[in-house]
């Protein structure tokens, strides 16, 4: 029988990576799709380029696929200026639109059967409060590009493509994420909590996220929203506290302000600042099972060797 093909955008980000070794794990022929077609690596057995500025994407890149896994987007975390914010913003909506409007042009027997999007828990409102996938959708430029994205997605559905979007909370690795840009100054003793240290982060370890897109591909009853975040989400000063043992660090220093973060971070600290509290239950009732549920879990998983 000859191997599936699955596309997957951002291919070569932290996500992608992982999800494209997954994907060959399991046996399927990974395509991404990327700006300059150079970027292939050894879990990836196909890049084509594709210009999502432009929406330019060719038919023959999705034609029979067996899923496409839409990941691509510019980083949110950066200082917001007119010009981060434009690109912010179309990096997810032009992508997602030039997707949907290839797999439109696909006859119907050709077009891929799922299409699994990215989303962030940053739709919602910041809030202490435990929050599912019903909860209304919060204010503010963050959430705001969050509903453009996902709306943009909801398009496949009426192309007969099931369609999962998945509100992915921080994702933790090793290497790079929320982690990565935490490590060094965590490393020298020197973390901290942010702010109060009481607002509420959801997580997700990258296994388990990369487990929940293949789950999601291969779960024919799947489609609509999902929170991607463990079942356990916790304050802050927690997740530093946490982050400083898996290290071997000290962690006694006091609290960055907020109006530092604000100062550094301009308006992009709100994310920062934020308490995103989102459950789990939706995804676990429909059958998915998290690897790494706890945080001490997750941490040891990343740092014991």
């Amino acid at each position: 029988m000859e191997k599936q093909w699955v596309v997957v955008t951002g291919g070569t980000g932290l996500v992608g990576r992982s999800v494209c070794h997954q994907l060959k794990q399991r046996g399927y022929r990974v395509r991404i799709l990327s700006r300059s077609a150079n970027n292939a690596w050894k879990d990836v057995d196909e890049a084509v380029q594709w210009n999502p500025e432009k929406e330019e994407l060719s038919p023959d890149a999705l034609r029979n696929a067996a899923a496409v896994i839409h990941l691509a987007g510019a980083p949110i975390a950066q200082r917001w200026t007119a010009k981060s914010r434009y690109e912010i913003l179309t990096s997810r909506t032009l992508s997602t639109q030039t997707i949907t409007q290839t797999i439109a042009s696909l006859p119907e027997n050709e077009r891929p059967p799922v299409l699994i999007s990215a989303s962030a828990v940053g739709i919602y409102p910041s809030s202490p409060d435990l929050l599912s996938e019903s909860a209304p959708s919060g204010d503010g430029f963050a959430s705001e590009v969050v509903q453009a994205w996902e709306h943009a997605a909801v398009k496949a559905e009426t192309l007969g493509c099931r369609t999962v979007r998945l509100r992915i909370g921080l994702v933790l690795d090793a290497s790079g994420g929320i982690i990565g840009s935490l490590k060094p100054l965590f490393s020298l003793g020197l973390g901290s909590p942010i702010g109060t240290g009481d607002h509420w982060q959801s997580w997700i370890h990258i296994e388990d996220l990369s487990q929940m897109i293949l789950w999601a591909i291969q779960s024919e009853g799947i489609h609509g929203v999902y929170n991607a975040a463990s079942p356990n989400p916790v304050q802050n000063r927690t997740f530093s506290k946490a982050l400083a043992v898996a290290l071997k660090r000290p962690f006694f220093f006091p609290s960055v302000p907020s109006w530092a973060l604000k100062t550094v971070f301009g308006d992009m600290s709100q994310v920062v600042l934020a308490s995103n509290r989102v459950a789990s239950s939706k995804v676990e009732e429909a059958g998915f099972e998290f690897k790494h549920p706890t945080l001490d879990q997750a941490m040891a998983s990343l740092f014991d060797h």
